[in-house]
């Protein structure tokens, strides 16, 4: 679809954490002030998630609508768009925008750019990670890892088998940071607060196991710190393994770096940052300095060489000293934010730019039980005292004050109330849906978004092109690779000819699929050039003739075909096989009636499965289906029944589906008369029929 008409901004913000949005903060001050003073703010989603408060989410102590704040009511005056950023022109100064499936792609033009698009997360580097594991990236993931382990516990009440029920309740914490170490001991103190609403689980049945590949836990703290914090977990009931990398998960459990096998039936992942794709190839195409995927800034924020462009947060390396960059901690990149909006009002009064100067209060971690370590301002100290401190300096720097007198009643209710257990998990899209249409029902419309890939498991679908049939897909059948594969949008209507059920794949899905696997994605290419557009078959039929396209498809078939049995055994069709070549041959009954057709490769597995003297015959093999044309017709008619059926050989049958021959399209395009060919004369096909 053609892009939308261009929108400027005097500055585009991109991304929505902490950086992105107290930058815009800062800007909106100006834009309340002065109508004329365009600023807009481009975010994945509409909303800022305090992050540290996650494992908070997911040990239930607070609501996980408590943790997220609406962008557009934090930053009034700005104009706020949910969109995803597909690509970033410097020279022309544009930004490429998709707001969603419906929606064209949208352009806009900036004069100065701020990026805050922060990091990705890559698991790729451990085999099995990115399949087995969970994340604590967002809401959603936290909400996912509360409803999980309230899951496990329902089901592992009802096993009986002691072995499986402590499988189901061991948990894997990969990464000993921050966001690990408040996960582990958060998940456990919820486990300790549950297990006594389950008859069948005891202190004994449910885990929770810490991987970190240091020497201690928490590094960016002082080893005491750390060293304290293990202790407490320990304590607790968190088992920890120390100086270990995760080597492979799998479904039941992670392999260690030594071979050590863990059994674990969920597997929590904090590591993995990975830089964002766009900031990587944004940096080539400036040519500028990245350090470990982060564009490398001045002091002052700015992208050296472009003073057009701003970067803060994970996706910057800003200068901490001479040898250091900032670490990517929301303390750092709220203040990198607001810096980057007085600069850029600087920069647009004439005024002189300032450097960041920022060099950290210190750094808190909840390590479960009410406690907490902390290192504030050179000042290190631990405990509950630690623990209140992080609640109350969290508290304070969560925005809005609706959202901190919710939290702080959640905090409060958690001190006198259990937590709630009640499995209210968000209902994730299946990667395979069911679907039912009776006949005349429309599953899809041309220039309609595609978002599936449909199978059909009875009736059958039409694919149409106006009032023109291009397809009929029966059951065992499958479309929609064509429009996935391409640009997503179908350029035919779907319409059921009968009741029919389908199982639709999402698009999502069916690429992971597809490019895994270079032969699954040649058979889909190839299947896809089925839907033939009408024009081609025009043309076609140009060429061939009408004198051609009038004559009987007897005049036009190869009545000589090689044909198997169905009560010939497997060493009979095998001699067949190898006098002459074909992909399929057509089966006939005792009475010459055509059955279905065989492959070679469904006889030759057969084979290597139960051996050439099984006794078994052709009837026992599953049998593939080709369209049947009755002899009657003319090869115009033809050419339009393999149009629909997206086939380019058919089967030619008289009444009762006795077998009169086969045709193809380079039959009908070589029209020479059959009796002259000496293949015929023979008694065999010609080659071309192959």
């Amino acid at each position: 679809m053609p892009a939308e008409a261009i929108q400027e901004f005097d500055v585009l913000i991109l991304g929505g954490g902490f950086a992105g949005v107290y930058c815009g903060k800062e800007l909106a001050r100006r834009c309340r002030r002065d109508p004329d003073f365009r600023v807009g703010l481009v975010s994945d989603e509409n909303y800022m998630v305090f992050q540290p408060m996650l494992p908070e989410v997911a040990a239930a102590s607070i609501s996980p609508r408590h943790v997220v704040n609406t962008i557009r009511q934090l930053c009034r005056g700005l104009l706020v768009y949910k969109a995803e950023v597909t690509s970033i022109d410097p020279e022309a100064k544009e930004v490429r925008l998709s707001a969603g499936d419906f929606t064209s792609e949208v352009i806009f033009k900036y004069k100065q750019l701020v990026l805050a698009m922060g990091a990705k997360i890559d698991l790729s580097r451990v085999p099995g990670m990115s399949e087995h594991s969970l994340l604590m990236q967002n809401v959603g993931d936290a909400m996912k890892l509360r409803a999980k382990i309230i899951g496990r516990f329902e089901e592992a009440n009802l096993v009986r088998e002691e072995d499986r029920k402590r499988q189901l309740l061991s948990f894997v914490v990969v990464g000993g940071g921050y966001s690990g170490v408040e996960t582990a001991g958060g998940i456990y103190d919820l486990m300790t607060s549950i297990h006594r609403y389950y008859d069948n689980i005891g202190d004994e049945d449910y885990s929770v196991t810490l991987v970190h590949s240091g020497e201690h836990l928490l590094p960016t703290l002082s080893r005491k710190l750390g060293e304290y914090t293990a202790t407490v977990l320990e304590k607790a009931g968190v088992k920890l393994i120390l100086q270990k990398r995760v080597k492979a998960v799998t479904a039941n459990c992670i392999i260690l770096s030594d071979g050590q096998r863990l059994q674990a039936s969920t597997v929590i992942s904090t590591v993995g940052n990975a830089p964002h794709p766009l900031i990587l190839k944004l940096a080539e195409q400036m040519d500028v300095e990245s350090v470990r995927g982060r564009i490398r800034t001045n002091p002052h924020l700015q992208v050296n060489g472009r003073h057009q462009v701003w970067a803060v947060g994970d996706c910057a390396a800003v200068p901490l000293d001479e040898d250091n960059f900032c670490p990517p901690t929301a303390q750092f990149a709220q203040r990198q934010g607001r810096h980057a909006g007085r600069n850029i009002l600087a920069v647009m009064d004439g005024h002189r730019r300032k450097p960041f100067e920022f060099k950290g209060l210190g750094e808190l971690a909840a390590i479960g039980h009410h406690k907490a370590v902390a290192d504030i301002m050179g000042l290190s100290f631990s405990g509950f005292l630690a623990w209140w401190a992080w609640r109350t300096i969290y508290l304070a720097k969560l925005p809005g004050l609706q959202r901190k007198l919710r939290v702080l009643l959640d905090w409060t209710f958690d001190l006198f109330f259990p937590r709630d257990i009640n499995l209210l998990s968000p209902q994730y899209s299946k990667p395979l849906k069911s679907i039912h249409m009776e006949a005349g029902d429309v599953l899809f419309y041309p220039d309609e978004p595609a978002f599936s890939v449909y199978f059909v498991q009875s009736g059958k679908i039409e694919i149409r092109d106006g009032e023109t049939v291009i397809k009929t897909v029966g059951a065992g059948e499958y479309f929609g690779e064509r429009a996935i594969l391409n640009d997503q949008v179908w350029r035919y209507q779907a319409v059921a000819a009968d009741s029919s059920e389908l199982v639709a794949i999402g698009a999502p899905e069916f690429r992971a699929i597809v490019d895994g696997s270079k032969a699954l994605e040649a058979l889909f290419q190839r299947s896809a050039l089925a839907y033939g557009l009408q024009e081609d078959y025009s043309h076609l039929k140009e060429r061939i003739g009408d004198e051609v396209l009038a004559m009987p498809v007897t005049e036009l078939m190869v009545r000589e075909a090689d044909t198997l049995r169905m009560d010939m055994n497997f060493q009979q069709a095998l001699d067949i096989f190898r006098e002459r070549f074909h992909g399929s041959y057509p089966v006939l009954d005792g009475e010459g009636k055509f059955i279905g057709s065989l492959r070679r490769d469904t006889l030759y597995d057969a084979i290597k499965t139960v051996g050439l003297d099984s006794g078994q015959t052709v009837a026992d093999l599953p049998l593939s289906e080709l369209p049947v044309v009755d002899d009657s017709l003319c090869a115009e008619e033809v050419l339009d029944r393999m149009n629909r059926a997206g086939k380019n050989k058919l089967i030619v049958c008289h009444a009762d589906r006795q077998f009169a021959g086969l045709v193809t399209v380079i039959d009908i395009l070589d029209h020479r008369p059959r009796k002259a060919d000496p293949a015929l004369s023979s008694g065999r096909p010609a080659e071309r029929n192959e």
